[in-house]
């Protein structure tokens, strides 16, 4: 249980005018304040958990009304903190919002740090540590997929997982410590063959929850898609056409984008960073030179690339610079200007590309524009995602540390094949668990906390 006898308030809701706002404390003293603060018909020794209140909040020294509120007492445990909550639903305005936090200060509670509630909830053992970091996925996701995971997560879904895993290294340590305890027996060889195969199941469980994560940071942080091609051949025009607005300015001049331009837009239930980079060509001068730079660096960030091809002329040196930068990264090829005569022989591209999604687009008439949507979103969202069969890591910090349990189950293994001592086993399944108690909060530091913490919005 957390040990501070400090009560905690803080305005919980934006700044700024609406309908209502939302002023919270928590802490042994949450009830006491609010009702030296609340006027109203029923007394707060008669107040029931969960129940609002109709009346009115007074100012004690100059006697005076600030608003009509409704109050709500959650009693401790059954609270998001585990402590007493008082929830103060006051009329939106910044003025009034804030006189209600300032008389809540003066009665004995002090202003909330950044994630304070949440983080009490987590040093109450009411959430572990990966519950509380959803917290802020949750009021952070700006799309349907990353609700869903910030939501799954919130609840538990992958604190059970790594539970599960961290509970299967014990079950093995718990086997190493006991030929620790008795030398005389040890580990006969096919009791470490076992155990080999045992680590090396674990292993792989884990190791499916760090290949999820360059999914999970797509549908956390949305996917980068970067458009290239050489100058004139519409990537402007197709950025222009994806999001369905004129952003990008389009004339007839090769080389018009001088920079990289980026923009959000969505593709069904993930958002998307689009951006559209100067064209390569032989011979810049020195300002594309530069724009080309920095559209290599975007290249090399991209999580998907769409290489846009002048359909109305031949490949030429240019196209071939662009297959350059390209390289091996994942790509739809789009043979833009559909409207015109066909004249760019596709067979022409090389052999790399063959397994690429190739469409033949209008950036001009959206010819093609729908059928790219929907490769763009098979590009970005593996199948196996879409039906929801497992966990999906959001977070490099939880990939980091699951990566770092990971390679200390590998040493585990060989150490066990290889017949070396159990002190040196036990040490890489200790170093596994520490690890995975680092993600859902068995095992931390206080800076690992603030860290956490700090990111979040004060009142949450």
């Amino acid at each position: 249980m957390n040990e501070t006898n400090e009560t905690i308030a803080a305005i919980a809701t934006p700044p700024g005018e609406g309908g209502v706002a939302l002023v919270r404390l928590s802490g042994p003293q949450s009830k006491s304040i609010a009702a030296s603060l609340f006027r109203s018909s029923v007394v707060s020794d008669d107040w029931k958990p969960r129940t609002a209140y109709f009346g009115r909040i007074f100012d004690p020294d100059k006697k005076v009304d600030i608003d009509e509120v409704l109050v709500t007492w959650f009693k401790a445990p059954k609270s998001f903190t585990a402590e007493d909550i008082i929830e103060i639903s006051a009329h939106g305005g910044v003025y009034v919002t804030s006189r209600i936090l300032q008389l809540a200060v003066a009665q004995g509670a002090r202003l909330a740090e950044p994630g304070e509630f949440t983080k009490r909830a987590f040093l109450n053992g009411r959430i572990d540590l990966s519950q509380a970091e959803a917290v802020a996925d949750l009021i952070n996701a700006c799309s349907e997929k990353s609700l869903q995971i910030a939501l799954s997560q919130l609840q538990g879904d992958l604190s059970q997982d790594v539970n599960d895993i961290y509970q299967e290294i014990v079950e093995v340590l718990a086997q190493v410590e006991t030929a620790i305890d008795f030398p005389e027996e040890g580990l006969e060889f096919k009791a470490r063959k076992r155990l080999a195969d045992k680590v090396q199941s674990v292993s792989a469980k884990l190791n499916d929850l760090i290949q999820s994560f360059d999914q999970g940071k797509i549908f956390r942080e949305g996917a980068k898609i970067a458009i290239t091609g050489k100058p004139n051949a519409g990537k402007s025009s197709l950025l222009n056409t994806l999001l369905k607005e004129n952003r990008a300015i389009v004339t007839p001049i090769a080389g018009t984008t001088r920079d990289s331009l980026e923009e959000r837009f969505r593709i069904k239930d993930i958002h998307a960073c689009i951006t559209d980079t100067a064209g390569f060509r032989s011979n810049p001068d020195s300002i594309e030179q530069e724009g080309i730079n920095r559209a290599r660096d975007v290249l090399e960030s991209a999580d998907l690339v769409l290489a846009v091809f002048d359909g109305s002329n031949p490949l030429d040196d240019n196209d071939d610079l662009v297959i350059k930068e390209i390289g091996t990264l994942p790509n739809i090829i789009l043979i833009n200007k559909s409207d015109l005569e066909l004249r760019l022989d596709v067979n022409q591209l090389p052999t790399e590309f063959s397994k690429s999604p190739i469409l033949k687009i209008s950036a001009k008439d959206q010819s093609g524009i729908e059928e790219l949507f929907e490769e763009i979103y098979k590009k970005v969202v593996s199948d196996k995602a879409v039906a929801g069969e497992s966990n999906i890591v959001v977070r490099e910090r939880h990939r980091d540390q699951l990566r770092r349990a990971f390679d200390s189950l590998q040493i585990v293994c060989d150490t066990l094949i290889n017949n070396l001592s159990e002190e040196f086993v036990a040490v890489d399944i200790n170093s596994a668990l520490d690890s995975l108690g680092t993600i859902i909060g068995k095992t931390f530091q206080d800076d690992l906390l603030h860290q956490i913490f700090n990111d979040f919005c004060i009142g949450k």
